[in-house]
């Protein structure tokens, strides 16, 4: 008999294992916070962002308008706990904000 419970558990740690694999997970990660982006800053800042990376567990944010780079660098700990609780296991150590 199929058993879905048994069946996503199964799938998803092999995606898991996939992107340990492969070296995928920070990108995959880096995907999944530009995707929520805008529920984590909201659309005026969105609309400043110009580009977001992560490497080496360091989260490089780009933006346009002086004024909104120097309000995020204000908020660097509040930044990080909302992109936390949008995007499960996120380990990210250090914003820096361009």
């Amino acid at each position: 008999m199929y058993d879905r419970g048994k069946t996503e558990w199964f799938l998803q740690e092999a995606f898991q294992q996939m992107l340990e694999t492969y070296h995928l997970k920070e990108k995959y990660i880096e995907q999944k916070i530009i995707y929520s982006w805008k529920e984590i800053v909201g659309p005026l800042i969105m609309k400043h962002t110009k580009k977001i990376t992560l490497k080496n567990k360091t989260l490089t944010i780009t933006i346009q308008s002086p004024i909104v780079k120097n309000e995020l660098h204000m908020l660097r700990s509040e930044l990080l706990r909302r992109i936390q609780e949008k995007v499960n296991h996120v380990e990210i150590n250090e914003i820096v904000i361009k």
